[in-house]
């Protein structure tokens, strides 16, 4: 094992997307066809040059290389920028982990366990501290080897600081041996003494004693397939929690003494899927634990531990049901969670404002849907700007939220608690940055987050660590990088000084609409060029797009004067030469009849007048039977052509389907004028 590990900066190119650009691939010096591009005008300097001079297709091509040549320099500026806000180290151990977590009171250190299990030879069961040199550097501060008998270290927490040591908590099974006599002392107390963990930069032997303080056993009638999974302290109080036993269990203790003294046992429905502890005041705790779709929360006051209360249970939405994967507490009042929607079909981060009320339900505030296929296999919340007492009230602070995938892959959100007066809320659960194989090609198994403890003084650059561990026996500590946060709302003159707080250098982002305006922009981009094409088509506006050059000639003018208009139109046309405009509004679903009037007083006896034609609907008892067009004769069908013609109100273009539906009466002498022509 090596215990010194030198890793330069490393950025996964998630926000800008695409792959990640090396040295060779920044910009190099000019070469001959970029100078020639570069002398080529862009769409904005058409008004300095002569068009004549450069054709279409090389100043489009001039205008995106220069725009590619821009995005590249601000890629490459973008990735400088996100390297330094997301800089990593890794250390490689000799045996698989799954279990980590940072000392609450130390910032630069952090433990691991894992190991081989019982009876597996050649890999062992230990736990090793290691310290943060640099942001860029991991170091292997001490190590103890657990016994090979026993099983591996499968939860780990680090307490409180007693005296000059610090204790670890590891749930351990006992070897297999004990268990089937009915002794099962699973959670192991380890004292690190740490005057001895400040070595020398560049020191390679750690000289960090770690030694165990107890064994205690928690869980009653304990099984041989039994083990601890879960474990979590806040203060004084511990709980822990049982995976693959008959009657799961959750043993509450007490951790301000030097052994473990337990509080109660409390059996549980199902096994807890994740749990977590905070503290709520002066020596009174509150547990929250989850399994599949419920929620449930068990006070703690002093000797007094209530039953489990079931507080949430997920809703179906749709058919999408998400499931508890993990919760942790921000505050008393606050929880968040991270739900698997089924079939790795996603993640979905929960917020909850929890009850005040024995009787109440939680309820969710806020959510937001990791937009990959994945599910959570590890998850972590880190408060920078936590209260100065384990209890006190929660300011303006943002929290930062971290989700490890089973695509190896780590999405980091950040989340906004105000304060208006008496009323607490949760804002902008907003995604921060995606970091994607950060172990590889290994899944992670346990993350967790240092305690940011906000510095007197801002002259170096602030960072709060994410450690994350894998099977594949790699530690990797991504570091954060944060900045002074500003206030933009005036302070009150007579109220007190506003406490200095930091928050992600890299802002966060929610969901944006600018997807839907470009595609909206594009739309109507697209609906003008075809408005203008249809007016150039038909004559009624100045070429601009030049559309008469690319459909037929045939085209042109065609919308402007049809040649063949619709038959609707005709034979309205038609009923209108004869009745006038209102008859065709009035007369929809009456059959017509077209009889030839009487001739005016006046003028009777004139051989050179002919009666006037009348539409009307048809009155058999005032127009007689009538005849449709398909009844007539041919020499009838002339003549009523014949004087159709005449009446102006029929031409050979309308053609006969214009009569269909139309009743004709008699016509006077039809026949003989129609064959004298």
């Amino acid at each position: 094992m090596e215990d010194r590990l030198q890793v330069t900066p490393h950025f996964t190119d998630a926000t800008c997307g695409g792959a990640l650009l090396t040295n060779q691939e920044a910009p190099s010096s000019t070469s001959g066809l970029e100078r020639h591009l570069n002398t080529i005008p862009t769409p904005r300097d058409q008004h300095h040059v002569n068009p004549a001079h450069y054709d279409v297709e090389s100043i489009a091509v001039a205008f995106l290389f220069r725009t590619y040549s821009k995005s590249r320099r601000e890629r490459h500026r973008l990735i400088a920028i996100m390297a330094s806000s997301f800089p990593r180290s890794s250390i490689q151990l000799d045996y698989p982990l799954y279990a980590i977590d940072f000392d609450p009171e130390d910032a630069t250190r952090v433990v691991v366990g894992g190991g081989g299990g019982a009876g597996r030879s050649g890999v062992g069961n230990k736990i090793t501290v290691l310290e943060t040199v640099s942001q860029q550097e991991l170091r292997s501060a001490g190590e103890i080897a657990l016994s090979r008998d026993e099983d591996s270290v499968m939860s780990l927490a680090v307490g409180p600081h007693r005296g000059k040591y610090t204790y670890l908590y590891a749930g351990v099974n006992s070897s297999p041996e004990s268990i089937a006599k009915g002794k099962n002392e699973h959670l192991r107390a380890l004292s690190v003494d740490p005057s001895k963990l400040r070595t020398s930069v560049g020191a390679k032997t750690p000289d960090t004693n770690i030694t165990e303080a107890s064994r205690t056993a928690l869980f009653q009638d304990p099984e041989v397939d039994t083990y601890q999974r879960l474990l979590r302290i806040a203060g004084s109080t511990g709980v822990a929690a049982t995976a693959m036993s008959k009657e799961p269990q959750l043993a509450i203790f007490d951790v301000a003494g030097a052994a473990v003294k337990l509080l109660s046992v409390l059996k549980i429905e199902k096994e807890a899927e994740d749990l977590d502890i905070v503290q709520t005041g002066e020596n009174e705790f509150q547990i929250a634990y989850c399994y599949k779709y419920e929620l449930w929360l068990v006070n703690v006051s002093g000797k007094e531990i209530s039953e489990p209360r079931r507080v949430y249970v997920m809703m179906d939405d749709h058919g999408e049901r998400p499931a508890f994967r993990a919760l942790r507490y921000l505050s008393p009042n606050f929880l968040v969670a991270a739900t698997n929607l089924p079939k790795r079909s996603g993640v979905v981060i929960q917020a909850f404002r929890l009850p005040k009320l024995e009787q109440a339900e939680a309820r969710l505030c806020l959510n937001a849907r990791i937009p990959r296929k994945i599910s959570a296999t590890a998850f972590a919340v880190a408060n920078l700007s936590p209260p100065s007492s384990p209890f006190g009230a929660l300011g303006e602070t943002q929290f930062v939220i971290a989700v490890a995938g089973h695509d190896c892959s780590i999405t980091l959100y950040t989340l906004e608690h105000t304060v208006g007066g008496s009323i607490e809320l949760l804002s902008k659960l907003w995604h921060l940055h995606t970091l994607k194989e950060v172990h590889g090609n290994a899944n992670i198994t346990a993350m967790a987050f240092s305690r940011f403890v906000t510095p007197k003084n801002n002259l170096r650059q602030q960072y709060i660590k994410l450690a994350s561990t894998s099977l594949q026996k790699t530690v990797v500590v991504n570091s954060i990088a944060l900045k002074k946060h500003v206030e933009k709302a005036p302070r009150n003159k007579k109220g007190p000084p506003r406490a200095a707080r930091y928050v992600t250098a890299v802002k966060s982002r929610g969901v944006s609409s600018r997807g839907l305006g470009i595609t909206m922009a594009i739309f109507a981009l697209l609906m003008a060029l075809v408005a203008q094409a249809v007016l150039e088509l038909s004559g009624q506006n100045t070429p601009i797009l030049g559309v008469e050059r690319i459909f037929p000639a045939a085209w042109h003018g065609s919308l402007r004067a049809p040649d063949h208009p619709p038959a609707a139109f005709l034979a309205d046309e038609f009923l209108a030469k004869l009745g006038g405009r209102d008859i065709v509004k009035t007369v929809t679903g009456e059959t017509l009849v077209v009889y030839e009037g009487d001739l005016p007083p006046a003028t009777a006896g004139g051989d050179d007048q002919v009666p006037e034609l009348k539409l009307d609907v048809h009155e058999p008892s005032v127009h007689g039977p009538g005849m449709t067009w398909e009844e007539l004769g041919e020499e009838q069908k002339e003549a009523w052509k014949a004087r159709l013609k005449e009446a102006g109100a029929w031409t050979q273009t309308m053609g006969e389907a214009v009569f269909k539906g139309i009743l004709f009466g008699e016509i006077a002498g039809a026949v003989g004028r129609a064959v004298a022509g």
